[in-house]
């Protein structure tokens, strides 16, 4: 777990200014504001078209699976966060919010950086996945338009014509109405870590997307699947996805499953961290998340 609070100050230089992070808390504070997607981006994909708004969600899906890797990587070997970064072409990295200039600047340091550098990516990935609800929204806008515009959907080519689920393998997803978002369950912020206690005979309900799992602590902690299959889970690091080298394999045929969509350490079967890395999300109960020790 990475200390958050007594590690190596940082100064980076951005923008012409030098800024200064007494912790990875005071950094990661100050990372958190650039989440969101500036009003010109917005206004920039309001014009795109459905193409392009297909192919803009097609490069970030493809930047995402990168930087899942770096992530996943990082859990077993924590310095490698900073050779990968390094290989990155930096051009990869939006220039909003001065996201490039970040990323530069923390790779001109040493592996005392590291904890800075999986923050900054954990928060730039938040930022990739608010770009990604937008193009949703964008996308399902002009949908409704095609759809309801008299003559328009027939006149249609086949590269604007929409499906009504997914789009890009997944790249988008369209919810089922009244699924786990309207209840209350609260979705894992992305790539950061969450720790649970879990008290003998506990179980927790984990969502991935739209498919009901579950957390079972009963001297051992258990996974149990969508179909009610039990996995003991091993001591240290476990992977819940659809690729063959995960260590609860979900059905390949539940596309809106990530390859590599959850990762859970088993500290000492009663503790647990949770780390999201998927496109669709991995929902608990709301209860859990309040007042999270993350890190």
């Amino acid at each position: 777990m990475l200390n958050k609070f007594f590690t190596k100050p940082l100064e980076l230089k951005v923008a012409g200014q030098t800024l200064k992070f007494s912790s990875v808390a005071d950094f990661e504070f100050s990372v958190a504001g650039r989440v969101a997607v500036p009003s010109k981006k917005i206004t920039e994909m309001v014009k795109f078209s459905p193409d392009q708004l297909k192919k803009e969600a097609k490069t970030i899906k493809e930047i995402e699976k990168r930087f899942v890797n770096i992530l996943s990587q990082s859990i077993e070997d924590s310095a490698s966060i900073n050779r990968a970064l390094r290989e990155l072409d930096p051009l990869i990295f939006s220039q909003d919010h001065g996201w490039r200039e970040i990323i530069g600047a923390l790779n001109e340091g040493d592996d005392s950086y590291n904890p800075f550098r999986r923050i900054a990516l954990v928060k730039y990935m938040q930022y990739l996945s608010a770009r990604q609800e937008i193009i949703k929204y964008l996308y399902s806008e002009k949908k409704k338009y095609l759809e309801e515009t008299p003559g328009l959907a027939e006149t249609a080519t086949d590269s604007t014509k929409f499906k009504d689920t997914l789009i890009l393998e997944n790249t988008i997803f369209e919810p089922v109405a009244g699924d786990k978002k309207a209840g209350d369950f609260e979705r894992l912020p992305k790539g950061e870590v969450v720790t649970l206690t879990l008290s003998p005979g506990t179980e927790v309900d984990v969502m991935l997307s739209k498919h009901h799992c579950k957390l079972l602590a009963d001297g051992k902690v258990r996974f149990i699947d969508q179909e009610g299959r039990r996995y003991d889970l091993k001591e240290g690091r476990n992977i819940i996805g659809r690729d063959t080298v995960s260590t609860v394999l979900i059905d390949p045929a539940l596309r809106d499953v990530s390859r590599l969509h959850l990762v859970i350490e088993n500290l000492d079967n009663k503790t647990v961290q949770l780390t999201d890395m998927s496109s669709h999300g991995t929902y608990i109960p709301a209860k859990y998340l309040q007042n999270r020790s993350n890190w």
